[in-house]
């Protein structure tokens, strides 16, 4: 059996932020950013390398919840020494796996970790990433721009990071033989010893408190909590949410063909404001939809720049977060894909996991089909494609929710 472990960084002390105290003790919600952090992995062993000096205090915050100890001069340092103890504790084989995550990082979705787990058992070692939503430049030390960058191979890395223990193993060993600066995060370590690493689409709302702008945000989610329960001559609140979408594309052979969040080979193109994904568009009006919350012209409309060939999948992302901080799951979501060209059932599986990813759920909850219209209409005389979605969300009641 695969076991599964945590290992939480907090030996920073969180200089930028201008703190008496490291700022993994900040305040949040009923506890610290820490205590909150830690509790999102449930039951599983959780491991925090804390800095010198604040043992007691972290020690005294996490109860018991987790396994203190003494942190490194680096990350890379208290990540290794977090590791070692795991090892010693526990006896890791390769093939479990260790999962590090930023104590300062306490937006994560919880309910993606499962789809996370699984894909990593299979690939080995894996990121939480989003794709880049700014034009991207490279710049000398001067600061003067030598390359712009296509920003559809950009990614910003985030954690979790998970890995076999067995490859953390040989990455440490690599370094050992080929010492260099210490790597800036896990995947980093793994890069350097050859191995490859799969990004794990990501939402830009899994970000880290690093600056003291960041602390709008955990006023932003003190608030969030605080908001008073629905007024009761609302009535009953239905769980259940089905909405439905539709969208259409012509095709465009000077384009690129991105069809369910993922880069078809050989298009041809759909011609649109963002990427034309048109079976995201349909999946965004349909959980839309499902929420009340209008259309996907609404939230992005085609005459604003600022959405211009913009990836879809950030779209969803967005959509998502917002329908999440509003208490919503995802039950299950179905696409049919109406496409005479190209040939699609190949990339059907990859298209499952990229929106799974996503939305945090099992590749078993995003269902996709692909079919014809045999030679008859737009879709059939090879002028376009377009895509049916039906989305059934779930509302997850709240402490604050009526009974």
């Amino acid at each position: 059996m695969v076991r599964r472990f945590v290992i939480v960084p907090a030996g920073g002390i969180g200089s930028r932020m201008g703190l008496p105290y490291p700022k993994q003790l900040l305040p949040f919600r009923s506890g610290t950013l820490l205590e909150h952090t830690c509790a999102l992995f449930g039951d599983l062993p959780v491991y925090v390398p804390v800095p010198e000096g604040f043992r007691d205090l972290f020690e005294e915050k996490l109860a018991g919840r987790a396994a203190i100890l003494l942190g490194g001069a680096t990350r890379f340092d208290s990540v290794r020494r977090a590791f070692q103890a795991i090892d010693r504790d526990h006896g890791l084989d390769d093939a479990d796996l260790v999962l590090i995550h930023d104590a300062a990082r306490p937006f994560l979705d919880p309910q993606s970790l499962e789809a996370a787990w699984r894909q990593t058992a299979e690939c080995g070692a894996l990121i939480y990433a989003c794709a880049a939503v700014d034009t991207m430049k490279r710049v000398d030390g001067d600061g003067r721009i030598r390359e712009t960058l296509d920003r559809r191979f950009v990614h910003h890395a985030q954690t979790p990071q998970i890995f076999r223990a067995g490859i953390l193993r040989t990455a440490y060993r690599h370094f050992d033989r080929h010492p260099d600066s210490p790597p800036t995060d896990e995947a980093r370590l793994v890069e350097m010893a050859n191995i490859p690493v799969k990004v794990f689409p990501s939402s830009h709302a899994n970000r880290k408190i690093t600056n003291p702008e960041d602390l709008t945000l955990i006023e932003q989610a003190s608030q969030k909590d605080a908001r008073p329960a629905p007024s009761p001559d609302r009535g009953p609140q239905m769980p259940f949410r089905i909405g439905h979408g539709y969208d259409v594309h012509r095709f465009d052979p000077d384009r690129p063909l991105y069809l369910g969040g993922i880069l078809i080979p050989g298009g041809p193109g759909l011609l649109g404001h963002s990427d034309a994904d048109v079976a995201i568009h349909a999946l965004i009006d349909a959980m839309l939809g499902a929420a009340g919350r209008g259309d996907i012209g609404h939230w992005f409309p085609d005459d604003d720049p600022g959405f211009a060939n913009i990836r879809s999948t950030l779209l969803l992302e967005k959509v998502w977060a917002d329908l999440r901080g509003a208490g919503y799951a995802v039950a299950n979501v179905d696409i049919t894909i109406q496409a005479q060209v190209p040939k699609l059932a190949p990339y059907i599986a990859e298209m499952r996991a990229c929106l799974a990813g996503i939305l945090g759920v099992e590749p078993e909850r995003v269902n996709i089909k692909a079919t014809t219209t045999e030679g008859l209409g737009f879709v059939g005389t090879k002028q376009g494609m377009a895509a049916d979605a039906v989305a059934l969300l779930v509302r997850v009641p709240k402490e604050t929710d009526s009974p």
